[in-house]
């Protein structure tokens, strides 16, 4: 790549991330308000009603335990519950047995982790245990503090977290259905421009595609991890069980988006070295237009929660102009493009709900190739056979093998 360019490649990408940014704190706002609220009420009732003069504690513990993004939040505000009550517990007796200082620190820090490692495998949990006994053991109560105050704003934090797993009601269909959306548009857009820059051989424009299809993996992360927990949450959870078919439908559209993202990239690349020979392309370009359309109204369907009959409608037509050997293409390079497409037609079809074998119906039959056999077939009998003064005398030799149809090496 010309170095020239990378000043613009670097603010390509950075836009790109401002906007899925901008996309995930859509998704989770109503998490964050839960996480602002559940931390502000922990630390207004340990402060008005218990009279605790800085009860910093009880903000961390709801905050950390409600959390900013939706995912497992009943069984993060119980390891965070019973880790930072423990360690702040064991943080305070250490400090009223042994008083503050180096050695109580390492000592507080080494026993805690252990500790949290016996009771429980998770990472917050122990961590919470140890970082919390540090804090208990390295910054002093207030002048009114009373013994074991900080455990009591560190256990109304962590039950103000309960409180907010329990009691705010949580679609388990929300966080797949937005996850999917994010994903299929981001799919979509690719797709509009890369079939722009084909159309106006624009090479910018098909590098500015590829690095934004580069930049998708967190979003196949993000709805691959979104789709564990709300089909946990509808084996536990009796108020989300009756989204179990629903949920079991984007995951299986899941697989199959990522199989056409992964294609995507692999099109972009080769849509910009086609963008290099300064070649404008319509008819690749309307393919990718059309293809873009029908990823579009996958993502309205799915994020909607209603039929994706329409969307895969639109698909199949698509794919039925798949043909390599149309009449309009330019030269072997949009051929070539075409049979890339197809691949990607019938990811995007499945992803749809489509089955495999009608998704394959839909695409134009290719030619069968020619076996070895056939090709001697067509010769005229006339010029195989030769007269004898005129035969090749090694001619006999390099006819093909009748059991692997290869002809025999000769010795050179």
């Amino acid at each position: 790549m010309d170095t020239r360019q990378w000043p613009r490649r670097a603010g390509v990408v950075a836009v790109n991330r401002v906007r899925l940014g901008a996309r995930r704190i859509r998704t989770n706002f109503s998490q964050i308000v839960q996480v602002v609220g559940g931390a502000t009420l922990a630390y207004a009732f340990c402060h008005f009603v218990l009279g605790h003069e800085y009860p910093f504690l009880a903000a961390v513990a709801a905050a950390v335990g409600t959390g900013v993004t939706v995912d497992r939040r009943l069984r993060r505000a119980l390891e965070f519950g019973f880790g930072a009550t423990a360690g702040v517990l064991f943080g305070e007796l250490m400090l009223h047995l042994f008083g503050g200082g180096i050695w109580q620190l390492a000592t507080v820090m080494f026993v805690g982790i252990l500790l949290g490692m016996m009771l429980n495998s998770g990472g917050l949990f122990t961590m919470q245990i140890g970082i919390q006994s540090i804090y208990v053991v390295t910054v002093p109560p207030g002048l009114s503090a009373q013994p074991f105050d900080r455990t009591t704003d560190a256990l109304i934090g962590a039950g103000v977290a309960l409180a907010m797993a329990l009691l705010v009601p949580n679609d388990a269909r929300k966080a797949p259905r937005d996850r999917a959306a994010t994903l299929l548009q981001e799919i979509a857009e690719v797709l509009a421009l890369c079939g722009k820059a084909l159309r106006n051989a624009d090479s910018d424009m098909a590098e500015d595609a590829l690095a934004r299809a580069r930049d998708t993996q967190n979003l196949v992360d993000s709805w691959r991890t979104s789709m564990t927990i709300s089909l946990e949450s509808t084996r536990i959870n009796a108020r989300n069980r009756r989204y179990a078919r629903e949920i079991r439908r984007i995951a299986e559209s899941l697989e199959y988006s990522d199989r056409a993202m992964r294609l995507v990239r692999v099109i972009c690349r080769r849509a910009a070295s086609m963008a290099d020979l300064g070649v404008d392309r319509p008819q690749v370009a309307t393919m990718l237009d059309q293809l873009g359309q029908g990823a579009e109204g996958i993502r309205a369907a799915v994020a909607q929660g209603v039929s994706r009959a329409s969307a895969l409608d639109v698909l199949v037509d698509v794919a039925r102009t798949l043909d390599p050997r149309r009449s309009d293409l330019i030269d072997l390079n949009d051929e070539a493009f075409v049979l890339l497409l197809r691949p990607l037609a019938v990811d995007l079809m499945q992803a749809g709900g489509a089955t495999e074998d009608r998704a394959q119906d839909a695409l134009p039959p290719l030619p069968v190739p020619l076996a070895y056999t056939d090709l001697l077939d067509l010769v005229p009998e006339e010029d195989t056979e030769s007269a004898p003064e005129e035969a090749d005398p090694g001619a006999e030799a390099v006819r093909p093998d009748p059991k692997t149809q290869e002809p025999p090496r000769r010795d050179c």
